[in-house]
């Protein structure tokens, strides 16, 4: 009797070893499939590939990247390549939690989520403003002392612009940031100062519009600053460094990440 339980109890393992085994063939399987159609994959083979964007930090809750100019930070209606579909070849499945974003043209660090409820407690954080984010940019002009601004804007989103408005406008966003000169330089007989900038606020554009109106326009952009500028074949905006609450510890983690060579001056 006691052998045709443990028969019965060894079959019973070897099922249930084997349905465990399927499963796992067949995320690896859905992996494949998701990589091999992912337009990221696509783009790779292309004759001027995006440059793949670094991990800085991860874990199996969240992952820190450091992205490149030139790289969406999620799809759009253009179908270019994106840090969500190199995050879905990466993590080999379909979820990526994108908890902030930057403009396709700036680089620099951006945090994902790997877990809906990782997620749900990082987009808290960043409303409660414990995500702290520091910004590194070329400014046309010689700015001297600390400066904190503030300025109220509305964005129209069949355009993709950004303008300050009346803080009474319908629709208009609080935009607060502060910012610190490190240095200077001169390309092309401009002077430019290089600038740390802390947000506040999150709008979108908020940093090149907020420099612009106040008169030091961000290098290389000819949206909100000099339609000529030739100075960067960018805007010169870099996401250097980021402090959050980590979503599962609390442990308070910092990242950085260093200005890229296109945005280096001597």
């Amino acid at each position: 009797m006691k052998q045709r339980v443990s028969r019965k109890h060894k079959a019973q393992r070897r099922v249930i070893a084997h349905a465990q085994f399927q499963r796992e063939q067949s995320k690896i399987n859905n992996a494949a499939k998701a990589a091999a159609h992912s337009p990221y994959q696509k783009k790779l083979h292309a004759p001027d590939p995006v440059t793949k964007p670094r991990i800085i930090f991860e874990d199996s809750h969240l992952i820190v990247m450091d992205k490149p100019a030139g790289l969406l930070s999620q799809e759009d209606a253009s179908g270019s390549p994106s840090m969500v579909d190199w995050l879905r070849v990466h993590f080999g499945r379909n979820y990526v939690g994108t908890i902030h974003r930057l403009d396709r043209n700036t680089s620099g660090i951006m945090i994902f989520a790997k877990r809906t409820k990782s997620a749900s407690r990082l987009s808290e954080a960043l409303r409660e403003n414990k995500i702290r984010r520091t910004y590194l940019a070329w400014l046309h002009g010689n700015i001297r002392d600390p400066q904190k601004w503030v300025h109220w804007l509305l964005k129209d989103e069949d355009k993709n612009t950004v303008k300050v408005v009346s803080p009474r406008t319908h629709g208009a966003k609080e935009a607060i940031l502060s910012l610190k000169p490190l240095r200077y330089a001169e390309k092309n007989g401009k002077k430019l100062t290089l600038a740390e900038i802390e947000l506040e606020t999150g709008r979108s554009h908020q940093i090149r519009v907020q420099c612009a109106v106040k008169g030091f326009p961000l290098a290389g952009d000819v949206k909100y600053g000099q339609p000529e500028d030739k100075t960067f074949s960018r805007p010169a905006l870099h996401s250097a460094s980021v402090s959050f609450p980590h979503p599962m510890t609390g442990e308070i983690r910092a990242y950085m990440a260093e200005l890229p060579a296109d945005l280096q001056l001597g």
